[in-house]
């Protein structure tokens, strides 16, 4: 790499994480604006405000994983700062999903709560073999299927190339997550000498920070009417152009052939989802609209 190379890729880098750095902010502000539990606060359990609830929950999970994301990679740790993307990318993919199967929320909520708190268990085959993909309502008696995974929640999304996108992603930031003989030459510095301050990934997990921040704002203007949605989609145009520069600077290994081209049509996906006009918001809860989805 030559010189003039490198210095490309650093300034990629310092840009990267400035994005990072004013999205998270904007994450902040709509979490302290807009953040309220309305099922518990108006003790109301109807479908649309528990939809709402919900996405709203993992949008702030996924704002306070990307502040320590921020924290880990100015502090040269980015294998970790993957660990909490793959957290990141999993709560992105629960919104974008009950986002667009908005019936299926009880799967999120009512039977996580309701196996917690005792109302919900797992039958028990004749064999006495718990099932774990089925609950019994125990005021009901009603036995139905448990758990959605996660080829469910990507095969789910309204956005064709987020399943193009997955084939590539996930497998990279789990590889980070387990112990994996894969990822290890992240630990090693010249190849040998195992390292506990050795960063080389620190550009990819920025951008994966950068890109995935941009997908779950800009799902954010569908929860309300939000007074920041100019904001949102100037600062998601923004990342759209330097996802894209990222893209085109960075070249890729094998197993990655695909995926700067299936990063780029995602992209131009989310331009086109900022352009619309109008939103169906799931609040304030019109009685006479139903959600888009």
């Amino acid at each position: 790499m030559t010189e003039q190379e490198k210095q490309a890729l650093n300034r990629l880098l310092t840009a990267l994480k400035r994005r990072l750095s004013l999205q998270i902010c904007l994450f902040q502000e709509i979490v302290f604006e807009y953040g309220t539990a309305d099922a518990i606060a108006e003790d109301n359990l109807s479908q649309e405000i528990v939809v709402h609830d919900y996405v709203f929950y993992c949008f702030t999970k996924a704002c306070k994983s990307l502040m320590s994301v921020s924290l880990l990679l100015d502090n040269r740790l980015p294998e970790d700062a993957m660990i909490l993307l793959r957290s990141v990318y999993e709560s992105y993919l629960h919104i974008v999903y009950v986002l667009k199967n908005t019936e299926q929320i009880d799967e999120f909520v009512q039977k996580k709560i309701g196996l917690y708190t005792g109302r919900f268990k797992h039958p028990v085959s004749k064999k006495g073999n718990k099932m774990s993909n089925q609950v019994i309502d125990s005021e009901t008696g009603e036995i139905s299927n448990y758990g959605i995974g996660m080829s469910t929640l990507v095969y789910g999304s309204k956005y064709q190339f987020d399943k193009e996108v997955h084939t590539v992603m996930f497998p990279f930031l789990s590889e980070h997550t387990h112990p994996n003989m894969i990822a290890s030459g992240n630990y090693r510095e010249d190849d040998i000498y195992y390292s506990y301050w050795e960063a080389s990934n620190t550009l990819q997990s920025t951008f994966f920070a950068v890109y995935l921040s941009t997908l779950i704002l800009s799902e954010a203007l569908t929860f309300e009417k939000l007074v920041e949605a100019k904001e949102i989609k100037y600062q998601c145009r923004q990342s759209i152009k330097l996802c894209k520069r990222f893209v085109d600077l960075v070249e890729s290994p094998d197993p990655f052939d695909s995926f700067p081209n299936n990063v780029q049509s995602r992209l131009v996906e989310l331009a086109e989802h900022l352009s619309k006009r109008r939103y169906a918001y799931l609040k304030p809860y019109p009685q006479s609209k139903q959600i888009n989805t």
